[in-house]
């Protein structure tokens, strides 16, 4: 039988991959995008900036971009909480490193753990509905213009892992993983039959 805490591990590790895969995209990568349009022979567009398909061009890979007037700067900077996000959700897994290898109960590294699988979750959610509002908007930009547009795979890899950064804080945070009143059993009581 595997302790809660390894079980909150892996589901930090596999929320942490989400996370990087999110914020490693266009330019970095072709295969993960937030959106993608036909204008100017196709364009995906990703945390750091954007790539033209046609040209093979690719903008520096920076915070905060512009392709006017579909996407605007100050909302592309804000993206930069999906490293922020991967970063607390590092934390967290690191956090429980010593918890998994030891026989004793500590309650202190499942305090840290709840902040920062909390503040994790918080920060990837603030990501994803700046990201849903700005490639929402750019959709009906692109559509107004009369070019096809639709979301990318970043999309649904950014929304697999805020779902799965909401059931480790409301698991930290409600005390399923240090095993306490809404988690398992107490190690004190012992039943006979």
């Amino acid at each position: 039988m595997c302790s809660p805490a390894f079980l909150m591990f892996l589901a930090t590790v596999v929320a942490l991959t989400l996370l990087v895969l999110v914020t490693f995209s266009t330019p970095f990568t072709q295969i993960f995008y937030f959106l993608h349009s036909d204008i100017n022979g196709g364009v995906k567009f990703g945390v750091f900036g954007f790539c033209l398909e046609l040209r093979d061009f690719c903008t520096p890979k920076e915070l905060g971009y512009q392709f006017d007037p579909q996407v605007i700067k100050p909302l592309t900077t804000a993206l930069v909480l999906y490293p922020v996000a991967a970063g607390l959700t590092l934390l967290g897994a690191v956090v429980l490193i010593p918890v998994m290898f030891s026989r004793r109960d500590h309650g202190y590294p499942f305090v840290l753990f709840a902040f920062f699988s909390t503040f994790a979750f918080l920060a990837a959610a603030g990501a994803f509905a700046v990201t849903m509002y700005l490639f929402t908007v750019a959709i009906h930009r692109f559509h107004a213009l009369g070019f096809s547009a639709s979301y990318g795979p970043s999309i649904w890899i950014a929304l697999a892992a805020i779902a799965l950064l909401l059931v480790v804080a409301l698991n930290a945070g409600c005390g399923t993983c240090p095993g306490g009143r809404f988690g398992r059993q107490a190690r004190h009581l012992a039943y006979t039959y």
